[in-house]
């Protein structure tokens, strides 16, 4: 909070010279410049599976729409339909989400969420989307880091889509050990239970929008989109600033 607060006053006495928010090239000040835009381009253009939306490390055949089927997303199943991301979490995007995450960018927040959305409404599997849900922090992680990117992201996609968001219905009420480095399973283990419905009212029916960061394993989308599942939501779609590779 306060962090958040010197930035805006800081901003305010020097005003920040325009540039892309990603690279610092010269620029608008909130989206990314066409060089930047056009590295995550080119992801787009590369072939990614239809549901996880990993990107593959090695050329794979794929389909004229540019999907393939994962060997995971082959042998396990999801309780989301589909998740999507602008591009792999490396380079720009990489660079761009650990300011953001870990040095309190939240500016980023909005070209972010910028390019997320025009994802979304380049995919006609994500033209009905009722409810925008940020994967929530436990309360002891939110008070280290100050606030929640999945929020900040999910906000700023709501206003773009004209989407309602709720960062309430989810709750997290275990705080888990970090994920980094774990495997699927293991991520899945520290998981279990993480999340809680506060009011199914506010699902029942709908299909759900779940939004975070990076996606990496899947294990936390798949905790948080069970959880919205079986309070009684119909489809659950997934969307991520970043996603990672299939090996």
């Amino acid at each position: 909070m306060i962090s958040g607060l010197w930035d805006s006053l800081l901003d305010l006495l020097f005003p920040p010279r325009p540039e892309c928010p990603f690279c610092g090239a010269p620029g608008s000040g909130v989206e990314v410049c066409r060089a930047c835009h056009a590295v995550v381009d080119g992801y787009r253009l590369e072939a990614h599976c239809r549901i996880c939306g990993r990107l593959p490390e090695k050329a794979v055949p794929v389909t004229s729409g540019g999907f393939y089927l994962c060997g995971e997303c082959q042998r396990h199943g999801w309780p989301f339909v589909a998740a999507r991301a602008p591009g792999p979490y490396e380079g720009v995007l990489k660079k761009a989400i650990h300011r953001f995450k870990y040095g309190g960018s939240r500016r980023l927040a909005a070209p972010l969420a910028s390019l997320m959305a025009e994802l979304l409404l380049s995919d006609a599997l994500y033209a009905d989307m009722d409810l925008v849900v940020p994967v929530p922090l436990s309360g002891n992680k939110l008070r280290q880091r100050g606030f929640n990117q999945a929020a900040l992201l999910a906000k700023e996609i709501g206003v773009r889509l004209k989407i309602p968001v709720n960062g309430r219905v989810l709750a997290k009420i275990m705080d888990t050990p970090s994920q980094t480095g774990l495997s699927r399973a293991a991520r899945e283990i520290n998981l279990i239970n993480a999340f809680h419905v506060t009011d199914a009212r506010y699902l029942q029916g709908k299909n759900i929008l779940i939004v975070d960061d990076v996606f990496t394993t899947g294990s936390t989308m798949s905790s948080a989109a069970a959880a919205v599942k079986q309070a009684g939501a119909g489809q659950v779609f997934v969307i991520t600033a970043a996603t990672g590779r299939y090996s």
